[in-house]
């Protein structure tokens, strides 16, 4: 037995068994089949908008401006569970999508991974969740060991990232879950797409989807926080909040940083927008948010998995409940910016190989940044390799020292392991790559590390954005909304980067909103100081979570190696600070399930 709470929901067949796990979940029915059995549940059946028409059902769970009135038109339109396509593509925001047609239903995420879709057999019956802890719970599921030992890799592939419990499987972004009384079938109903829009076409499309995405979580007379770094991500978002509020009879709170380090150029360039953008500015001084690190040995309920931001949580987490003090209901950030507007240098393969013409300039200008030689270019650009052998091939180099000096056009970030890591835990995750039959979202490696990117940091902030909500003012990432993904996407490779110019998709999409000395800016915030700073005052945090260390229990870190990566002070923000966040995220995660086991502990 496991009451939801929160913002869990679970969806359940049209079946006896999934009637009994309905009782055994104790959610308020939302949806009910025309049988009368109930379809989905939730703890907070009124956040959920949701409409009928005949024997068709729409549930949308997230965040939509989408009235009841629309869903029921849209409701009425729906001959099978295919046409639900169309409204997952008419409906801006970030949202879980519920169908039902007769005594079939549907459920989905978001193809960026904001929103994504676990499942698992319990009982006679599949049941859906957005959060994995909730089949988890149901089926009374032990840690996936193999798949916890994936999670140490530095930067972890999404097609690698595996459901953290036995049995819990996870719907891939971009598919829905169909589930009867018989099973469950998945179905794609997005695609990455093929990068053909000419930046003069395109700019438009990306300032029109992420104008969208920042005006759905804007209501009439709200008041909205917006991050205001100063940056090419969060800045346009805070222009575009303001006109949303302005139409809106909103107010808007913008909220900046301050950063105790006087190299730094990002309060500058906040200064500069603040001066053309209405409604409050607020300041918060170092002083007044912890320091990185603080707070990183306090186990962190409600994750689905390790998140790498830990470090970070308890800033984010005062950040969010100073807004909330001052009415905010929603903080809006830049993340997900760069994920989506710049390009990982494998784009200079997908040149080579689709318009050579075009590669030239741009490998000119990479080579004179990076000083790569150009026959270590050469041999990078005739890798033909496909994902899967690629994956494969990184089993052999998972302890090997990354080069500066030698391109790297690979499908994915080159894949490492910390350096204490144990053997076992290295041997699963060669065993993991060598056994992977994953397919590439799409056929360019920098259209699949993108869209691999996007999924990866939308990931952690839904966890973010769960943990803040709970203050009150909840982290919401525009840029991470599908309709912005796909529009950035949409453009050709060779006009996202430009040779000599900084995002020149931002900077074209949001010339007509923005004044032109805020699109100037040609850098990009450095932030070493804050980790040494929070390293100074919160080393112990990291001794905290050493001691009895459930990672060295389980046999995946080497004891002596994590004490010496604990005690030590990375010499840059690189690898050795990625192998702290590793520690802390992973060691945090499992303490948390100690401390609040998924059978009797919410999950959202």
């Amino acid at each position: 037995m496991r009451k939801l709470s929160g913002e869990e929901f679970a969806v359940l067949p049209d079946s006896a068994a999934g009637e009994a796990l309905a009782e055994a979940l104790h959610g308020a029915v939302v949806l009910s089949y025309a049988s009368g059995r109930p379809c989905l549940l939730a703890a907070s059946p009124g956040e959920i908008v949701h409409a009928e028409a005949g024997h068709a059902r729409l549930a949308v769970i997230g965040t939509c401006p989408v009235t009841a009135g629309r869903l029921r038109r849209m409701a009425a339109r729906l001959g099978c569970l295919a046409d639900a396509d169309a409204v997952a593509a008419a409906l801006p925001g970030s949202f879980h999508l519920v169908a039902v047609v007769g005594g079939q239903v549907r459920v989905q995420g978001t193809a960026s991974g904001m929103r994504r879709v676990y499942y698992a057999r319990a009982g006679g019956a599949v049941v859906a969740s957005g959060r994995a802890a909730v089949p988890a719970a149901l089926t009374r599921a032990a840690v996936d060991e193999q798949a916890l030992a994936v999670r140490l890799l530095m930067a972890v592939p999404p097609a690698l990232a595996e459901p953290l419990w036995e049995g819990v499987a996870m719907v891939p972004p971009g598919e829905a879950a169909h589930i009867d009384a018989d099973g469950v079938r998945l179905r794609a109903w997005w695609r990455a797409p093929e990068p053909e829009v000419a930046l003069e076409e395109g700019a438009p499309m990306v300032r029109a989807a992420l104008e969208e995405a920042v005006a759905a979580r804007i209501g009439e007379g709200a008041v909205v926080a917006s991050d205001l770094s100063g940056g090419l991500d969060s800045t346009p978002v805070s222009f575009l909040a303001a006109a949303a509020a302005g139409e809106r009879s909103a107010k808007l709170i913008t909220f900046v940083l301050a950063i105790d380090d006087p190299e730094h150029d990002d309060p500058e360039w906040a200064a500069r927008a603040r001066a053309h953008l209405p409604g409050e500015h607020g300041v918060a001084r170092p002083g007044d948010v912890p320091k990185w690190f603080a707070g990183a040995a306090e186990a962190v309920p409600g994750l689905d998995e390790p998140t790498r931001w830990l470090r970070a949580l308890a800033r984010e987490l005062a950040s969010s409940a100073l807004l909330a003090g001052r009415g905010a209901a929603v903080r809006l950030t830049g993340h997900g910016g760069d994920e989506v507007t710049l390009l990982p240098d494998c784009y200079l393969h997908d040149l080579a190989h689709r318009h050579p013409a075009a590669l030239w300039p741009h490998l000119r200008e990479q080579r004179s940044r990076a000083r790569w030689p150009l026959w270590a270019c050469a041999r990078a650009l005739a890798d033909r390799r496909p994902y899967a052998a690629w994956l494969a091939d990184q089993a052999d180099t998972l302890s090997a020292p990354l080069s500066r000096l030698r391109p790297d056009f690979g499908w994915e970030q080159p894949l490492r392991l910390p350096d204490w890591t144990s053997e076992a835990a290295t041997d699963a995750v060669r065993r993991r790559l060598v056994t992977c039959t994953a397919e590439p979202y799409s056929p360019l490696r920098a259209q699949h590390q993108s869209l691999s990117s996007v999924r990866t940091i939308a990931a952690s902030v839904d966890g973010v954005r769960v943990l803040t909500g709970r203050v009150g003012a909840p982290v919401h990432a525009p840029y991470l909304d599908d309709h912005v993904v796909a529009a950035c996407l949409a453009v050709r490779l060779d006009q996202r980067a430009l040779p000599g110019a900084y995002k020149p998709l931002t900077r074209a999409a949001m010339r007509p909103v923005m004044p032109a000395e805020c699109l100037e800016r040609t850098t990009k915030g450095e932030f070493s100081a804050d980790i040494y700073q929070g390293l100074r005052r919160h080393r112990d945090q990291l001794l905290t979570l050493l001691d009895g260390s459930l990672l060295v229990e389980r046999g995946l870190a080497d004891a002596a190696a994590l004490q010496r990566a604990c005690v030590r002070t990375p010499a840059e923000g690189g690898p050795g600070v990625l192998a702290l966040d590793v520690f802390i995220a992973a060691e945090n995660w499992l303490r948390a399930l100690l401390a609040y086991p998924t059978q009797e502990e919410s999950c959202a």
